[in-house]
């Protein structure tokens, strides 16, 4: 994933505006979708503008994207479903129009020749894990899971993807955002600075991905 909120960025689900996606004029036809494709997105709803704004201060990559959420395709006969890691629901699995319909567009990743083989292990494991609780610790290793969390876990026997030492301050003042103080503050822990994350931005940068397309609600 890259220089992480994380130095790179941090995952979470939100983010007010228009995305910054890698391409909005490449459309992906929802047939192609094949299982382990892996979708990002953005915000879920409009009233995390604070947390957004938090977000995106700290979680920037060189491919300038803003996604926030993503998920992992599981397509049964011409049934596509996407399992992923939300606040309200934890690890869930959801008809692909449920997904999008409060986030409208999403991209379209998939891993190289190289990891493929893998997939059918990983969405395995993906559905045994359905109905643990979200992370809202951002900490990977627990019995619950955050977006990207929950894809990193997915791949981890195979190192698929890295982790990279998490980053809660703006990269301007060395501050830590507010936001996060606040966030901490209420869960009653310290700011996990330094440990090892994953995030959506991140992800989507790493080299075992390939970009092929927008998919819309």
């Amino acid at each position: 994933m890259v220089q992480f909120l994380f130095k790179q960025v941090f995952p979470i689900i939100a983010m007010v505006g228009t995305l910054s996606l890698v391409s909005c004029d490449s459309e992906f036809s929802r047939a192609d979708l094949q299982n382990g494709d892996i979708l990002f997105t953005g915000p879920i709803k409009a009233t995390e503008g604070n947390l957004s704004k938090a977000i995106d201060e700290v979680t920037q990559t060189d491919l300038a994207t803003n996604y926030t959420h993503m998920g992992i395709v599981v397509k049964e006969s011409q049934e596509l479903w996407i399992i992923h890691a939300a606040p309200e629901k934890g690890v869930c699995r959801e008809p692909l129009n449920q997904f999008l319909e409060s986030r409208q567009v999403a991209d379209v990743y998939r891993l190289i020749d190289t990891y493929q083989g893998y997939i059918p292990e990983a969405l395995e494991k993906g559905n045994r894990l359905l109905g643990l609780p979200y992370d809202s610790t951002y900490i990977i290793g627990g019995s619950a899971h955050y977006c990207s969390g929950l894809i990193y876990i997915l791949y981890e026997a195979h190192q698929v993807f890295e982790l990279e030492p998490m980053t809660f301050k703006n990269p301007t003042t060395g501050e830590y955002h507010p936001i996060w103080v606040e966030h901490y503050d209420a869960l009653g822990m310290a700011i996990p600075e330094g440990l090892p994350g994953c995030n959506p931005n991140g992800l989507a940068a790493s080299d075992n991905l390939r970009f092929l397309g927008q998919i819309s609600y």
